[in-house]
């Protein structure tokens, strides 16, 4: 039976916050998309200087990350990562306004023959990525190009700003899965042969399994791997980066199959390793794209009520590690 009950009104913060959107993007919305990243470089730059709890958790993670720099390179690293994340999100508001022939000169989208691979197999595919560079600009980008997906994520809290965000998400085809209900409409997506999108660099606290991220072990969801592993599906690994001229690169990569030995609990760890391994291996090209605000490692292994999964048996390791040479 279909839940009838309406929405709660919009809140006195939610009308403030469509306030102030609708006057940034009145105003961000007409600038050249030169003028649109210088500013938000600079707003990142004056978050670093007012918001020492995110610049300590950016050091943080980059100190324990094993990425072999020192203390003036880490703080060095971390002031490019918000001026990158600024210039990110200010630029969303010019990308949304933007015209198809606008989004082609500044998002250069390469190796779409990669994503037809995938696609041919006609049973529906992984499309991999993280939290690096601009990943709303891949998406938006592979639809203008005729590459549509379906991508599994939250309404926003604010449910006037919601529509927005969707109309910007679904502008060339896509189509968002919400959480709610997510498995059932990504099984459906998948036998109508259509890739879905998964951002697998989150924590995913007591719910997820125990992979090797960036040196350290990291609670990550296990539901793309299990879906790969059990349906022989590709997994199409994608990522973007800004470039010096302002532009963004979107690149494709090969697909690629998991190994399936016939152990579904192996299996799904094995694959969602190997899909965490190659969001490591993009981050560590150029760690200043990635969301290191995000307190990726918050989840222990052995902590928390209740307790998280324990970490894979040591043959499995063994095992991934042979994959990855």
């Amino acid at each position: 039976m279909a839940d009838l009950t309406p929405p709660p009104a919009p809140t006195l913060r939610h009308r403030l916050e469509y306030g102030a959107f609708r006057l940034l993007d009145g105003i961000l919305g007409r600038l050249p998309w030169t003028t649109v990243q210088a500013l938000g470089e600079a707003a990142g730059s004056l978050f670093y200087l007012v918001d020492p709890r995110h610049r300590r958790i950016v050091r943080e993670n980059m100190r324990f990350a094993d990425l072999g720099l020192d203390e003036a390179q880490t703080r060095a690293m971390a002031r490019a990562c918000f001026r990158h994340f600024g210039a990110l999100f200010v630029g969303l508001l010019r990308l949304r306004t933007a015209t198809p022939e606008e989004l082609d000169r500044w998002i250069k989208v390469e190796g779409l023959e990669h994503f037809d691979a995938a696609q041919a197999g006609g049973k529906g595919f992984i499309q991999l990525t993280g939290h690096y560079g601009n990943w709303e600009a891949i998406a938006l980008a592979q639809s203008r190009h005729g590459r549509t997906l379906d991508a599994i994520g939250r309404e926003l809290d604010n449910p006037l700003l919601e529509p927005i965000s969707l109309g910007f998400r679904t502008r060339f085809g896509n189509r968002v899965i919400l959480k709610g209900g997510a498995m059932r409409e990504t099984l459906k997506s998948l036998k109508a042969g259509r890739g879905v999108g998964f951002l697998l660099d989150q924590d995913a606290l007591t719910a997820g399994v125990w992979v090797r991220f960036l040196g350290r072990w990291a609670s990550t969801f296990g539901t793309a791997g299990s879906l790969a592993a059990r349906y022989g599906l590709p997994v199409l690994p994608v990522f973007s980066w800004p470039n010096p001229d302002g532009t963004i690169t979107v690149r494709f990569e090969p697909p690629f199959d998991v190994p399936v030995s016939g152990d579904a609990a192996k299996d799904a760890w094995v694959a969602t390793q190997l899909m965490t391994a190659r969001i490591e291996a993009q981050i560590r090209k150029d760690p200043r794209w990635w969301f290191w605000m995000h307190r990726r490692f918050k989840t222990r292994p052995g902590e928390g009520n209740p307790l998280p999964a324990p970490l894979p048996a040591p043959e499995w390791v063994e095992l991934v590690q042979s994959f990855l040479v």
